[in-house]
């Protein structure tokens, strides 16, 4: 298995069972920037670099640039598509992929060579035409395959029935289904989980998993919160501040209450992202997916359910 700048143990629903799968693996290597608890699992781990040590690129809708290397890769760290790329090689493949970041580069700008000699020689990049916005697209043929009139659908309208999804024998119309671990559809787990557990509400000072061992970052935010309405606190004699766990049928994980309006009572909403091992101890502790369930599960896209499940708080 490889994995490259993900962390599976604190995205996904209950990381035991990854762990176990991990341990059964012939080999697994970890192309990341710092070190993941999956890291710990991997018989191989390369380091990548970040954008200040390598040659790249950066489009936007007007506008493209090339970002440079601001320092040379520290250590033995290294481009991640170059990592990728020497891996092809030796796999055979290396021709398929470009060999070095200025390979790279000539690759992605092979059709608009004038544009990257412009590029080359611009410290700020360069401005690009847009294409003229066009409204009724349906009207004109833009929006098909066949170029007729009309919407990407096997109707050609715009549907609101969905006949691909009649077509693949689900519900053609959106169905309300009641949340499988909820008050409604599990009163009996209700009674010994009486709040509902809502995780992955981003905060500023994080991406996911990602600047938990940042000390700037992690000044905007020392400790991973639990969110709670002053009702349901002042019920559990909880605090703003004070250390709670927080536990479904599936475990138990440490957090630290704040006492706010933002939730409605009976709601609970804990962050995400903690539980890899070069965050600060607080965070490191305190992984939200213990608490998830790995099969409750969109039955369309198999998506894992991060919210509306069943929880206990109680002061630690």
């Amino acid at each position: 298995m490889l994995i490259n700048g993900s962390s599976t143990l604190t995205s996904y629903p209950q990381p035991k069972i990854f762990e176990e799968a991990y341990r059964g693996l012939d080999f697994m290597m970890i192309i990341d920037l710092v070190m993941t608890r999956d890291a710990l699992f991997a018989d191989v781990v390369l380091p990548s670099a970040t954008y200040y040590e390598m040659n790249s690129y950066q489009r936007y809708p007007d506008y493209v640039r090339l970002r440079r290397r601001v320092i040379e890769p520290v250590g033995q760290s290294k481009n991640c598509v170059m990592i990728m790329a020497e891996l092809a090689n030796r796999l055979g493949y290396g021709h398929l992929y470009p060999q070095s970041e200025e390979e790279l580069i000539e690759k992605a700008f092979a059709g608009s060579p004038g544009l990257l000699e412009a590029l080359q020689n611009s410290t700020d990049g360069v401005k690009i035409p847009v294409a003229e916005r066009r409204y009724k697209k349906y009207e004109l043929g833009l929006l098909r395959r066949d170029k007729k009139p009309g919407f990407p659908t096997p109707s050609g309208k715009m549907e609101i029935a969905s006949s691909l999804m009649a077509k693949h024998g689900y519900d053609a119309l959106p169905v309300y289904t009641e949340p499988a671990e909820g008050p409604l559809q599990d009163p009996e787990l209700y009674r010994e989980f009486p709040l509902v557990l809502n995780t992955g509400a981003r905060i500023q000072s994080t991406f996911r998993s990602q600047h938990l061992n940042v000390p700037g970052l992690v000044k905007l935010q020392e400790k991973p919160l639990t969110l709670i309405n002053p009702i349901d606190a002042a019920e559990r004699n909880i605090r703003d501040g004070d250390r709670v766990a927080v536990s479904t049928r599936r475990g138990r994980v440490f957090f630290y209450a704040n006492v706010t309006e933002k939730v409605l009572p009976g709601q609970a909403e804990v962050n995400m992202g903690g539980g890899n091992p070069t965050q600060v101890e607080a965070w490191r502790q305190a992984n939200v997916n213990t608490l998830t369930d790995f099969s409750n599960r969109d039955p369309v896209s198999g998506f894992p359910v991060f919210k509306a499940l069943l929880c206990r708080i109680e002061k630690a």
